[in-house]
């Protein structure tokens, strides 16, 4: 969950925003928990547009996938995540390769593209197989 308080918020984009849209200079994220950092590409009249879609959980990306953003292309998706997750300290964000979850478990597996796993919630894997189900996987363009 990103969260925000009244004095953060853009006054002024009505005209610039879509319909239930607010503008906010500052989001807090409470939780110390893995996030996501989406690119996502539209293409209008010919012209390509990015944009930056903050995700705040793994159960939204999945949602977020899964409602098939209509006219999108997921350019990149990236991990932000939290030292413990990595054993380390600090904030880092990674371009993934693969999310994949041991239904079983109901642990996670995030692959990245440099080749380091990290698993999620418990980073001490009590097992590293039986993540059949991908939930994300990088398309490659080759």
């Amino acid at each position: 969950m990103f969260v925000s308080d009244s004095w953060a918020e853009v006054k002024g984009l009505a005209a610039l925003l879509e319909p239930g849209q607010r503008g906010w200079h500052v989001m807090l994220k409470p939780q110390m928990s893995p996030w996501f950092h989406a690119t996502v590409v539209t293409c209008d009249e010919g012209f390509d547009t990015r944009t930056t879609v903050f995700i705040d959980s793994l159960s939204s990306l999945i949602t977020w996938i899964e409602s098939g953003q209509e006219g999108m292309l997921l350019e990149s998706l990236q991990l932000v995540s939290p030292g413990w997750l990595r054993g380390g300290k600090g904030w880092e964000m990674n371009a993934l390769a693969e999310i994949a979850q041991n239904q079983l478990e109901g642990a996670v597996r995030f692959t990245l593209q440099d080749g380091r796993i990290y698993y999620y919630p418990d980073p001490a894997a009590r097992s590293t197989h039986g993540f059949e189900e991908v939930l994300y996987r990088l398309h490659s363009e080759h």
